[in-house]
């Protein structure tokens, strides 16, 4: 009998502790459980305290941009408008409308025609009347070229002939020499005979007259002789001033080809200074005349380009609309100068002060995260809303409430079609040092 109660006392001690052993290995488990739970609420208040010292959440804002007008630069009729709400259009793209002007005015341009015209008239009697002083002077110099040769050939022959005569004159000084001498030795010879009684003294007599004659004779062809070398020498200086061309002799119309010459190349370079100087005063009016012409045309034909990249806003005007100068005609949506204004509590700004960095989270495109910077804060009530140049207006004022803008960076993605995110609601965040 002890035997059986030993037995059922150990088969109740075994039964036992793998149930105490049960119920400490629940408790452990329990502990660890409480354990990690305790970590993950204690990293989870880290982690909120965290993001509540170094993030600074604003309100629900929209994303604002500028709008460009586009607008007639003259007036006429709007013929031809290539652009719809939400093309992006570039400024190197064709032209977004052609505006067309009937009744353009000419301006002075056909008193400057008929201007031109008369002057045409004048240049064309000044050309004539060169064309004949150019005549004239071509006449003159053959004149003068035929006057030059034989007034050559004349003095030539005029230096020959007195060359002629020296030497006729030197030959009968010759003669006169020799007849002197002959009559000298006759008088010497009759004068001694005379003395001596041979011959009678009247024979001496006229052998002297003979020898007075002869001496008279020789000095009058020594005359003659030195008469024709002066001669000779002022032919031959007429000769080489002759061939130098500084003789003045009149022709048988008498007046003198040089000065004749001389006279119309004068003419000439007056009337060619008169011709060119008409010739550049119309060369300037027609330069005025195509300025003016090319001017009209572009005001009759207006082309209007797009002065930035981006996309169609708004369009007013129709084709076959007149529009006048200054008219606007569309609305374009300037990309680059992207921002969006927010509200925070005045107590928060020290917190962010421009040029800190946000980001932009889009309620309308999930995933979508815009980076942008604080660029400046306007707080206190009175702020002024802005014109017609943005395409959100300013909201109502909010008490306590500061307007931060972010303007963001415009180097992202614009979105196809999505007028550069323009008017989606997005929620920003701004990034804080603790």
């Amino acid at each position: 009998m002890s035997k059986g109660v030993s037995a059922s006392l150990t088969q109740i001690k075994n039964q036992v502790v793998p149930a105490q052993q049960l119920k400490l290995r629940r408790s452990l488990l329990a502990n660890l459980l409480v354990f990690a739970a305790g970590c993950g609420i204690l990293a989870f208040a880290v982690l909120f305290l965290y993001r509540h010292l170094t993030t600074v959440r604003s309100r629900d804002a929209v994303i604002n941009g500028v709008i460009v007008n586009v607008r007639a630069p003259e007036e006429g009729t709007l013929e031809k408008l290539q652009a719809q709400v939400g093309d992006f259009i570039e400024p190197t793209d064709a032209p977004l409308a052609l505006i067309e002007n009937d009744y353009v005015s000419q301006g002075n341009a056909r008193e400057v025609e008929k201007w031109l015209e008369r002057r045409r008239g004048e240049l064309k009697a000044a050309q004539v009347k060169l064309a004949q002083l150019q005549r004239l002077l071509a006449s003159a110099q053959r004149d003068e070229r035929n006057q030059h040769r034989l007034e050559v050939e004349q003095t030539n022959r005029q230096v020959a002939a007195a060359q002629a005569e020296l030497a006729a004159a030197k030959a009968k000084l010759a003669d006169a020499k020799a007849r002197y001498q002959l009559a000298q030795m006759n008088y010497q010879r009759f004068s001694q005979l005379a003395r001596q009684g041979a011959v009678p003294q009247a024979q001496a007599d006229a052998a002297l007259t003979e020898l007075q004659q002869s001496q008279a004779q020789v000095a009058a062809r020594q005359r003659e002789v030195e008469a024709a070398a002066h001669t000779v020498e002022a032919l031959k200086a007429d000769a080489r001033a002759a061939e130098l061309g500084l003789t003045l002799r009149n022709t048988r119309s008498n007046y003198d080809p040089r000065l004749r010459r001389q006279e119309l190349q004068t003419q000439i370079s007056e009337q060619q200074a008169i011709v060119q100087g008409m010739q550049q005063e119309m060369a300037a009016q027609q330069r005025q005349v195509a300025q003016a012409q090319r001017e009209v045309a572009q005001r009759k034909v207006v082309k209007v380009t797009a002065p930035i990249a981006g996309y169609v806003w708004r369009v007013d005007a129709r084709p076959g609309m007149f529009l006048g100068k200054g008219d606007q005609i569309l609305q374009l949506l300037d990309c680059r100068r992207r921002w969006i204004d927010v509200f925070v509590d005045e107590q928060l700004l020290r917190l962010i002060p421009p040029g800190t960095r946000a980001k932009i989270e889009l309620y309308g495109a999930k995933g979508k995260v815009l980076q942008g910077t604080v660029t400046n804060i306007r707080s206190g009530l009175g702020r002024l809303n802005p014109g017609d140049d943005q395409v959100i207006p300013i909201p109502e004022n909010y008490p306590r409430q500061s307007q931060v803008r972010v303007e963001l960076d415009s180097d992202q993605d614009w979105g196809d079609g999505n007028f550069c995110y323009v008017g989606y609601t997005a929620r920003v965040t701004f990034q804080i040092n603790p």
